[in-house]
């Protein structure tokens, strides 16, 4: 995997294999920290025009109640504008960090599909399965407008 963004509390890789990003919080940021680190995730989309995301929140710990408002706003409508679309979230045994993901998922209008994982592999393969997926649909419908063309 690329490293596209690293710092002491976040590390955000491409996998150029399944087309995905996988960022992984490596410790409890600060809340300009989570914001920059959430602001690099938003580059590292329209770099590598990549909207599946992987998220590893093992050590993000609990997300301030007003990070968590800007992330289900503000983020979200930069994040959909450069083509997020689906995210895998590791979590931990952690219930602060579990019951703080799911309160900003909550908070998130549901544009963009996501599910919950403790393994980072299950997190991988779903997100690969449902790009396969996807891509079997845009292909058979641009097969069938060729036909009926």
């Amino acid at each position: 995997m690329e490293i596209y963004f690293e710092t002491d509390y976040k590390k955000i890789e491409y996998d150029a294999i399944n087309h995905i990003l996988v960022a992984t919080w490596k410790l409890a940021p600060s809340s300009g920290e989570y914001r920059e680190g959430m602001i690099a995730m938003i580059k590292a989309m329209g770099y590598f025009k990549a909207g599946r995301v992987v998220y590893d929140v093992i050590h993000l710990g609990a997300v301030l109640e007003e990070d968590q408002a800007w992330t289900a706003t503000e983020w979200r409508d930069l994040a959909i504008a450069v083509g997020h679309s689906q995210v895998a979230f590791v979590l931990p045994d952690n219930l602060f960090t579990n019951i703080s993901m799911e309160e900003m998922m909550g908070k998130a209008d549901k544009d963009v599909l996501f599910a919950y994982f403790s393994r980072m592999e299950d997190a991988i393969r779903w997100v690969v399965i449902s790009l396969q997926r996807d891509e079997s649909k845009t292909s058979n419908s641009q097969k069938l407008n060729s036909d009926l063309g």
